[in-house]
């Protein structure tokens, strides 16, 4: 299926509406549709309830038994039937905020791994901050805040029509003098008293809520910056601790965490101001709606159950004009959620242009098993020179290792072979339809059981257990042997060296006609690193090795040494 998420920019109002585009849309539609049929009975039930009111406090006021308790009876059907369908309601829209936040958290994910934008926003990009949390925290945001503003807002426009008509029956007609000006006659001034508090009271919380957004963008970015700061030091507490560099992490951390008291505070601080109206309005609304219907009941317009009704009514229509004032926050959270989900987007949009035009590479099939490069020059990020008109031949059958000073672009130039550095021109020739493996100095352990990880990157599901027993047993890893079922954090739980010996294991299994190793070997010691080339020698024959290293006894196991020294330009901030 087409990735729907395209490489291109989006606006609030895009990002919303693909999954109501997708697909799935008419399953969205039904489902929503149902979330707001529900909500409209819902309504329709709260008038209910109002009327009951009336009734059932005339019936009081009566001392009618009778019709109390048929009233009661009546009022615990409504209320069966309410519970039911609130709950039900409930739930349809949670299970459509799951199937939303499904699609749209593969669609990221798919956006995101496409085009190695993940590797370019971490290796040339400083302004993307924790797309994980982008991809985790923000989407569930997004989609539980969308549904539930859309829900309220439904429900709160159905009840201002709802109760309008109730509280319009219930108001009559207020007369006001106006000595020799006549009289003034108000027909409804129930609703228009309702109407006008609430407008003045939204209008007010906005100008006073309008920072917020703001102020929560920004505190979602440094508390996301703080968990990260506090990851790093629990990924690397065995560098801490043997660096003694407890203190040093402490105030690093507490000065992150600075940033985020500061920035908290001023959301309080505007919080306060906020609540000090909101708390003022919704109180002062207790008193306005009895305010304006006493003088109706004590011009006897209505009995005491019509008394009460109008006070609920007048509290519903209250309410609902109140949706905007009492979910600001929310709308608040969801408006910065959809600028760092936009932001995310867009700055990966921003970089995918920005390697095209920086990335002159071009590659080639080669039909003879050789890798050639011709007028190569390599450029920092900053488009700083690195290496310039690099002209080399590898053939098929010999080994080669690569050497040079440090930080003159050896990893950048193998990066470059692989096709993941984009800065650069000229012609890389590949041999067509050869298997070429590229080794990191850290081999990569992903998340799973061991198993999982040594068949990394492919999923050879025809290797039986027995050949990877064999296979750790040549590599020198037999402690691991029984586990390979375990699921276990490997990539921290193994040293460096068995990492390194664990990459070779994979060559060995996957068997390509290229292999590159990017100072694969240089946590293992001299014994080790010489009976990893031999294995390759007698189990890989066919496969020529490229080796990136400083060592003197990287040369007994290669043909030739490629210095790349020679195509370095001195003025050139390499790495």
């Amino acid at each position: 299926m087409d990735q729907h998420l395209k490489i291109r920019p989006y606006t609030a109002w895009q990002l919303i509406r693909m999954y109501w585009e997708s697909e799935h849309r008419f399953f969205a539609y039904g489902l929503l549709a149902v979330v707001l049929f529900f909500t409209i009975i819902l309504v329709g039930f709260d008038v209910l309830f109002t009327t009951w009111y009336n009734y059932f406090y005339d019936a009081l006021q009566d001392y009618d038994v009778r019709a109390t308790l048929q009233l009661l009876a009546i009022f615990c059907f409504m209320a069966a039937v309410y519970i039911v369908l609130y709950v039900y309601r409930f739930y349809i829209q949670a299970y459509l905020g799951l199937k939303w936040r499904q699609w749209l958290t593969k669609e990221f994910l798919d956006r995101w791994l496409a085009r190695r934008s993940y590797y370019h926003l971490e290796s040339f990009d400083i302004q993307t901050d924790n797309p994980d949390q982008r991809i985790q925290e923000d989407i569930q945001n997004l989609v539980l805040n969308s549904l539930n503003l859309i829900v309220g807002l439904v429900s709160s426009i159905v009840t201002i029509f709802a109760f309008v008509l109730v509280l319009w029956e219930l108001s009559g007609i207020l007369t006001i003098p106006l000595g020799p000006l006549g009289t003034l006659h108000i027909p409804g001034y129930l609703v228009w008293v309702g109407m006008l508090y609430n407008i003045l009271g939204t209008w007010i919380t906005f100008k006073l809520g309008r920072p917020l957004i703001m102020l929560n963008f920004e505190q979602q970015r440094r508390e996301a910056n703080f968990r990260f700061a506090a990851i790093d030091v629990r990924s690397h507490s065995e560098h801490v601790a043997l660096y003694r560099g407890e203190d040093n992490e402490k105030n690093i951390l507490q000065k992150i965490f600075s940033g985020v008291l500061d920035n908290w505070y001023a959301i309080i601080i505007r919080q306060k101001l906020l609540f000090w109206f909101t708390a003022s309005y919704n109180q002062i609304a207790v008193l306005v709606p009895l305010a304006v219907v006493l003088p109706n009941y004590f011009n006897k317009v209505f009995k005491l159950g019509g008394f009460v009704q109008s006070i609920a009514a007048f509290g519903k229509i209250q309410d609902a004009l109140s949706f905007l004032v009492n979910s600001y926050t929310t709308i608040a959270e969801w408006r910065a959620t959809i600028r760092r989900l936009l932001t995310f987007l867009n700055h990966m949009y921003e970089l995918d242009v920005t390697v095209k035009q920086k990335n002159h590479i071009q590659f080639l099939p080669n039909p003879q098993n050789k890798i050639i490069t011709k007028d190569l020059n390599i450029q920092t990020p900053k488009g700083l020179s690195l290496l310039k008109n690099i002209a080399e031949q590898f053939e098929h059958g010999k080994h080669y290792v690569i050497k040079g000073p440090s930080g003159v672009g050896k990893s950048t130039f193998v990066r470059t072979l692989a096709g993941i550095w984009p800065f650069g021109q000229g012609e890389i020739s590949l041999p067509d339809k050869k298997n070429i493996m590229f080794l990191p100095q850290t081999p990569y352990m992903p998340l799973g059981s061991l198993k999982d990880a040594l068949l990394f990157p492919d999923k050879l599901v025809s290797v039986k257990n027995s050949d990877l027993e064999k296979l750790l047993d040549c590599c020198d890893l037999p402690h691991l042997k029984n586990r390979l079922l375990d699921v276990e954090r490997w990539g921290e739980l193994l040293s460096p060296g068995e990492l390194q010996r664990i990459s070779v294991l994979r060559l060995l299994l996957h068997k390509p006609d290229w292999a590159f190793m990017d100072e694969s070997t240089s946590s293992l010691d001299l014994a080790h690193e010489k009976q990893v080339f031999q294995l390759l020698k007698e189990k890989l024959p066919t496969c020529s090795v490229v080796s990136v290293g400083h060592r003197p006894s990287l040369d007994e196991y290669h043909d030739v040494e490629i210095d790349l020294s020679k195509y370095a330009r001195t003025s050139s901030n390499s790495r």
